[in-house]
C-alpha cells in the first residue's frame, strides 16, 4: 500500500514537477532578478547620476504636476513617483501595458534629466508576475504554476522523507551523474524549501482573486458621468504633501495619485513588511483634507503583510540581496528537477522523440534564459539612446534572442544533439556575462565613475552568470546532456 502510494506521487512528482517546472524555472530566475529591478533601472539609464535622494522641492513638484496635466491632455493617466534611496529622482510615470515609464526629474530644480527611455528592470518584473502575457492571463497562469509547485513540495517530501537525511549527510555528487544530480537537486531542495513554499504560496494568495474573482457589481443605470479634471497645475502639491505626512505616521510618502476630484498621496511600499497602500486624499481644485479611513481589519492585515514579504519592497540592501540568492537557489531546484525528468525516463525508455523535446526545453530554459535576459541588458548599451521606441527595441532583443535559443535548441535536441545545444548555448552566456561589464565601462565611464557600487552590482551579477555557465559547460565537456 505504502509502496503504491509512493509510486503515484512519485508519477505525480514527475510529470506535474516538469510541466510546471518550465515555467517555473522561468518565474524564478526573473523573479531572483526582478528583486532589483529599480536598481536595473537606473543602471540601465547612465544619464541618472544621482547617487542619493532628496526631498522634492516645491518647483519640482510644480514641475512634475504640469508633466501629469499634459499627459492627461493627450489622454495618457500618468502619477507621480516621489525619490526613494532606491530610485532618487522625481518621476512623472505612466503604465504602457508591460512597464512604467516616464520622465525622470531632479528633485532639487524640477529639470528633466535627458534620460534614455528604457524598459529597465521592469520587464523582468513584469515576465515573473504575467510571463509578459498581460494581467489577466498571464496572473492566472503564473498562479496555475504556483499551486502546481505547493502540490510537487508536498508529493516530493513524502517521496524522499524515508531516506532525506542520508542523502543530504552522503551528498553523492562526485557518484554517477543521475545520482549527483538528484542529491544536489534533494539538498537545494530542503535548504530552501521554507523560501519556496513562502514565495509560492503568498504568490498565490496574492493574486487569488485573478483566479477566483469577486463577483462584479452591476452598472447603475443614472450613474453620472466622471467629471472632468481640474487644473491641478493651479494647486501647490508640497504643502498637501506636508500634510500628508503629518496623516501617514511611520510612513513615507510615496505617490501621487491624480483623479478628477482628488489628489491621493499615497504611503510607500518600502514603508513597512506591511504593504498597506494607506493614502491621504484631498479635494480638487481647492486642496481640502478629505476624511480617509485606514483602520484595517485582521485579514486585511495578513494580506498586507503575505503582499509585503512577497514583493519585499520593504527589505533592506542585506535582505534583499538573501532574498535574491535564495531565489537563484529556487531557480536551480526547478532547473535541476527538469533535467532529472529527462535523465531518469531516458535510462529506462532510451532516446525516444518525446525525450528529446524534453531535452531541447531544457536547454532553452536552462541556458536560453540567461542567455536573452543578458542580451536584453547589453542591448541597453548597444540601442542608440535617442532611438524612438527604444524600450520596445530593448523588448524585442530580449524575445528574439530567447527564440532563437529555443529554436536551435529544439533543432538540435531533436537530431539528437542536445549536447551541442546545451555546449553552444553556455558557451553563449559565457560570452554574454563577460561582455556586459566591458560594454558598461567602455560605453558608460561617467556613470561608472558616478554610481560604482550599483554598476559593478549589475556587472557582477552577469559575470557570476558567465563564470557558473562556463563551469557547466566545462564539467559537461563532451558528454551527453
Amino acid at each position: 500500500m505504502r509502496e503504491t502510494l509512493r509510486t503515484r506521487l512519485g508519477w505525480l512528482h514527475g510529470w506535474l514537477g516538469y510541466g510546471a517546472g518550465l515555467v517555473l524555472t522561468c518565474i524564478f530566475a526573473t523573479g531572483s532578478v526582478a528583486v532589483f529591478n529599480m536598481e536595473i533601472t537606473r543602471w540601465m539609464q547612465p544619464e541618472v547620476q544621482l547617487a542619493a535622494p532628496a526631498p522634492p522641492s516645491p518647483p519640482a513638484l510644480d514641475a512634475a504636476a504640469r508633466l501629469v496635466a499634459a499627459g492627461q491632455a493627450r489622454g495618457v493617466s500618468a502619477f507621480i513617483a516621489l525619490p526613494s534611496a532606491r530610485s532618487p529622482t522625481l518621476d512623472v510615470l505612466h503604465y504602457n501595458g508591460h512597464e512604467f515609464v516616464g520622465a525622470r526629474l531632479d528633485p532639487a530644480t524640477g529639470a528633466v534629466i535627458p534620460a534614455r527611455i528604457t524598459a529597465g528592470g521592469g520587464l523582468f518584473y513584469n515576465f515573473h508576475h504575467t510571463l509578459f502575457l498581460g494581467p489577466q492571463m498571464g496572473t492566472i497562469i503564473v498562479n496555475i504554476a504556483g499551486m502546481a509547485l505547493l502540490v510537487a513540495v508536498v508529493s516530493g517530501v513524502v517521496i524522499h522523507i524515508h531516506a532525506l537525511v542520508p542523502d543530504i549527510i552522503m551528498l553523492r555528487l562526485s557518484a554517477a551523474r543521475l545520482r549527483a544530480w538528484l542529491d544536489a537537486h534533494l539538498l537545494a531542495g530542503v535548504l530552501f524549501l521554507p523560501f519556496i513554499v513562502m514565495m509560492a504560496y503568498t504568490g498565490v494568495l496574492v493574486k487569488a482573486d485573478m483566479i477566483v474573482p469577486a463577483p462584479a457589481r452591476p452598472m447603475q443605470a443614472n450613474a453620472p458621468a466622471p467629471a472632468p479634471m481640474p487644473d491641478m497645475t493651479q494647486l501647490p502639491l508640497a504643502p498637501l504633501l506636508a500634510q500628508a505626512r503629518a496623516s501617514l505616521p511611520g510612513q513615507a510618502p510615496g505617490f501621487i495619485l491624480f483623479a478628477p476630484q482628488r489628489v491621493s498621496i499615497s504611503a510607500s511600499d518600502a514603508s513597512s513588511a506591511f504593504l498597506t497602500r494607506d493614502h491621504a486624499d484631498f479635494s480638487l481644485p481647492g486642496g481640502r483634507p478629505l476624511p480617509v479611513d485606514t483602520t484595517a481589519t485582521p485579514i486585511a492585515r495578513t494580506m498586507q503583510f503575505m503582499h509585503g514579504l512577497h514583493y519585499a519592497r520593504f527589505a533592506p540592501p542585506g535582505l534583499r540581496w538573501l532574498y535574491f540568492l535564495s531565489g537563484l537557489c529556487g531557480t536551480a531546484v526547478m532547473a535541476s528537477g527538469l533535467v532529472l525528468f529527462v535523465m531518469k525516463r531516458r535510462r529506462h525508455a532510451g532516446h525516444r522523440w518525446a525525450h528529446r523535446l524534453a531535452d531541447g526545453l531544457n536547454v532553452a530554459v536552462i541556458a536560453g534564459l540567461p542567455a536573452a535576459m543578458l542580451a536584453f541588458l547589453e542591448g541597453n548599451r548597444l540601442v542608440p539612446a535617442s532611438l524612438p521606441g527604444r524600450e520596445d527595441w530593448e523588448t524585442r532583443i530580449f524575445f528574439s534572442v530567447w527564440a532563437l535559443c529555443a529554436l536551435h535548441a529544439l533543432f538540435q535536441a531533436l537530431r539528437g544533439q542536445a549536447r551541442l545545444a546545451w555546449r553552444a548555448q553556455l558557451g553563449l552566456v559565457g560570452l554574454l556575462g563577460a561582455a556586459l561589464p566591458v560594454l558598461d565601462v567602455l560605453g558608460c565611464p561617467a556613470a561608472f565613475r558616478a554610481l560604482p557600487m550599483l554598476h559593478m552590482a549589475v556587472d557582477g551579477m552577469g559575470s557570476g552568470a558567465a563564470i557558473m555557465a562556463l563551469y557547466a559547460r566545462h564539467r559537461l565537456g563532451w558528454r551527453g546532456a
